[in-house]
């Protein structure tokens, strides 16, 4: 029988950060490992502080202060801003590859990066493509290096608050793209959290069931929920007791909201990040409910059941 040794020792880049906040408090919720949170020199941010946690704060770009801060780590998680992907990632990930760390968590968290033709759409998963090559090559030198990419699609709560599935209760207005049918994946930022400190307490190796060796160089796949804009719509008039006639709802047709993005950015029209990340979701067959072709491991990972309309009110 495989050894059931587990992870002990890890370390997160961007523990300040709304989903790296989230993800140290589900690893110290554990009980199960020793944290190393990771800042720059001279950030003001406010780091967490609990006696399983250690503080390193220092120069990114000093092969000195990486190797010193991933000594004895065996895991490390990025959660880093979209403008510091790829440079400062493969930097950080040089840095503890040299240190001999073995699994790092490269900054996915959002939409399907294995999916080729999202890829193609999107404007962010293309840069996460060189951080996940980066980590393979080391690994041709140290065979043990492996990444785990965590793919969650928007966070639910976080585009709710947004208005980023172009459903906005306050004003009761709604665009609906091509019907707004599409069925896609979403995930709540907590339950993204929580299913990164579940996947580390899973055994190294193990032949009686899930390990997190299962996951070498592959990505997890996770879901609260499977909905359409229509679903959502249709939860937030439940939950508020309204119907189609006391809303304003509009109606695009998806790929022509894609198209736009292109545009947008030519001018230097930030929006066009919605019109070419949500768009790409909301485009049947696209690659947003990945649920459908790949599966979900939130059974492994023993995710919680989320119900769409009590999370609905919670956030209205």
């Amino acid at each position: 029988m495989a050894s059931l040794t587990t992870i002990k020792t890890i370390a997160i880049v961007g523990a300040t950060g709304n989903l790296g906040r989230l993800i140290t408090n589900a690893l110290l919720s554990t009980n199960k490992f020793a944290i190393t949170a990771i800042s720059r020199s001279g950030s003001e941010s406010t780091l967490p502080t609990d006696p399983s946690i250690t503080i390193k704060r220092g120069d990114y770009s000093s092969p000195e202060f990486l190797a010193d801060t991933f000594a004895g780590i065996e895991a490390v998680i990025l959660c880093l801003h979209h403008n510091s992907i790829p440079d400062l990632e493969i930097k950080l990930i040089d840095g503890a590859a040299a240190a001999g760390v073995k699994w790092i968590f490269p900054t996915e968290f959002g939409h399907d990066s294995g999916n080729k033709e999202l890829t193609r759409v999107g404007i962010v998963n293309s840069k996460k493509l060189g951080p996940r090559k980066r980590i393979e090559e080391l690994a041709e030198k140290n065979p043990d290096l492996k990444w785990i990419g965590i793919i969650n699609n928007p966070w639910f709560d976080f585009a709710m608050k947004r208005n980023m599935f172009l459903i906005d209760p306050k004003r009761r207005t709604a665009s609906l793209l091509s019907g707004g049918t599409a069925k896609f994946n979403t995930t709540m930022i907590s339950t993204t959290a929580l299913s990164i400190a579940r996947l580390l307490s899973l055994p190294i190796a193990s032949d009686e069931g899930a390990a997190l060796s299962d996951y070498g160089n592959k990505f997890v796949y996770i879901s609260s929920f499977r909905v359409s804009q229509r679903d959502i719509l249709d939860s937030v008039q439940r939950v508020t007791g309204t119907s189609d006639a006391d809303w304003t709802i509009t109606h695009t047709d998806v790929q022509a909201f894609i198209d736009e993005g292109p545009a947008k950015l030519a001018k230097g029209d930030m929006t066009a990040v919605l019109n070419l990340l949500f768009g790409s979701l909301a485009k049947e067959g696209l690659g947003g409910d990945y649920e459908s072709t790949k599966g979900l491991s939130n059974a492994i990972l023993k995710l919680p059941e989320e119900n769409l309309d009590e999370t609905v009110k919670a956030l209205l």
